[in-house]
Formats: structure tokens, C-alpha cells, sequence
């Protein structure tokens, strides 16, 4: 099977000082699925980008991240950090489920 693009919008994207726990959670919405990637960074300052979701499989996606780092020789605190960006995604480019998703980082 040839690998197909899923159109997606972002929803929004935040910061977080408290413990989040790294990973995808997914939540159906009728029409949409909405996709929330959680990603835990050394310090702020670090950007995290959905390039594209690819299907791999049938139900099988994979979110292909892009981590931009801070600027180099920023002063940063030494904290930890986590990036959540919530995605959605219309269930019409997914077909039926159920789905599976996973994420690589394609530049770190």
C-alpha cells in the first residue's frame, strides 16, 4: 500500500511546568478525532511541529514531529518542560477505525 497524507488542523498548542505524561491521547469527536501529542523537553524555548501524518497501514498512522531547539546561547532555566499540541483530524481521510497512532521525531 502507498503511503497517504492526512490533511489535519492544529487546535492549539501550550506549555506546561507540571508532570504530563509523554504520548498520544486520542478523543472521538463525531466527525473528528482529535489528537493530543504530549512531549517532555530539558528546558523551554524548544518548538515541537506536526510535519504531516502518514497511513502506514490501514488504521495504521504515523505523526512525523519536528523539534525546533532554542536558539544557541540562550539562557534558559534548567527546567523541565512539557509541549502539547492538539490536532484534529475529519474521520472522512481516516475510514473506519479502529485507529492506531504513533509519532517520530524526524530531526533530533
Amino acid at each position: 500500500m502507498s503511503k497517504k497524507t492526512i490533511p489535519f488542523k492544529i487546535k492549539n498548542i501550550e506549555q506546561d511546568y507540571s508532570l504530563r505524561e509523554e504520548g498520544i491521547v486520542l478523543k472521538d469527536l463525531e466527525t473528528f478525532l482529535e489528537i493530543s501529542i504530549t512531549k517532555e523537553f530539558p528546558t523551554p524555548g524548544y518548538d515541537l511541529e506536526v510535519k504531516e501524518i502518514i497511513e502506514k497501514d490501514k488504521g495504521k498512522f504515523e505523526i512525523i514531529l519536528s523539534i525546533i531547539p532554542p536558539r544557541e546561547g540562550s539562557i534558559l532555566l534548567q527546567v523541565i518542560t512539557y509541549k502539547t499540541i492538539l490536532i484534529e483530524v475529519d474521520r472522512y481521510h481516516l475510514g473506519n477505525g479502529p485507529y492506531t497512532f504513533n509519532y517520530k521525531i524526524d530531526n533530533f
